[in-house]
């Protein structure tokens, strides 16, 4: 028949073109053809496992660790266990990391949640996402009790001279890189504490810190009259968040409106109460009028 020559070319063809992509790697012997495989989200792993993993940074007093027990306590700790609950899932405090690698470590799924609050900036918007706000925090210059060059103008600290205490990636160092350009950071160590950024000031090893009123009170109940706050006012309000990886919005909704019926519910403004008694932790606004 006059076809088969050119049924004949056909079939050579292709199997030439099959074995050339054979030999170039891109199938195996035994390679099973690929499939659309529809990856899980972060909520359905918790779902399926029943546990929401937590990632977190010891920062008193919203997360505590004994050092000798384990045993964590704290505001944060407290809102996510009781949302552990609500949401039917164990808590687990997976891993205490430095607030350099949160992100990174979301993004592989070593955690699905930093179970400790930070402040929300659009640096850290670009990485990840945030479940919040849980409250807004003041944020205050400390210095030196003697010293008196910034209580008429904070604008004075920007210059180079000028060294900040700060934790790398943690929100203090963020906002002075922010605020102040032209001065430079002192660095304390990943895993250290609002406490040793405190003492870096006071050993005058830095000039000032960028802090929130809550670890100063704990700082300053330890070392009274050695720290003050730069002209005894706030310079700016930020929001605290808890982070989680980008990317998961079944995740994010699931965890905020968990988030939000305690705040309705009254849950979140009680705990705020146990561990503020001077009342420093600014509520989040109700989106409802009486």
């Amino acid at each position: 028949m006059k076809l088969q020559p050119l049924v004949l070319g056909v079939v050579l063809g292709v199997l030439v073109a099959f074995g050339a992509v054979f030999l170039s790697g891109g199938m195996k012997r035994g390679d099973v053809a690929p499939q659309n495989v529809v990856k899980e989200t972060r909520l359905e792993q918790v779902k399926r496992t029943g546990v929401l993993r937590c990632g977190y940074t010891v920062w008193p007093p919203f997360l505590t660790k004994d050092p000798n027990t384990g045993k964590m306590g704290g505001a944060v700790y407290e809102l996510v266990e009781e949302m552990g609950k609500l949401l039917s899932v164990k808590i687990d405090w997976t891993a205490e990391v430095a607030t350099g690698q949160i992100f990174s470590d979301l993004s592989l799924n070593r955690y699905d949640m930093v179970c400790s609050i930070f402040a929300a900036t659009p640096g850290r918007a670009r990485e990840g996402d945030f479940v919040g706000p849980i409250f807004y925090s003041p944020l205050y210059m400390y210095v030196r009790k003697d010293d008196t060059r910034f209580d008429a103008d904070f604008d004075i600290a920007n210059r180079p001279e000028m060294k900040f205490a700060a934790l790398d990636g943690e929100g203090s160092s963020l906002m002075a890189s922010e605020m102040f350009p032209a001065a430079s950071k002192v660095s304390v160590p990943q895993y250290s504490t609002s406490a040793d950024l405190y003492m870096m000031v006071a050993n005058k090893k830095a000039d000032a810190v960028l802090q929130d009123p809550f670890t100063f009170a704990d700082y300053a109940a330890q070392n009274p009259g050695v720290l003050k706050a730069a002209g005894n006012r706030s310079f700016r309000v930020f929001s605290l968040g808890m982070p989680i990886p980008g990317n998961e919005p079944a995740l994010k909704a699931a965890l905020s409106t968990t988030l939000a019926y305690l705040h309705d519910g009254g849950f979140v403004d009680r705990l705020l109460k146990k561990y503020d008694g001077d009342s420093k932790f600014i509520r989040v606004a109700k989106p409802y009028a009486p």
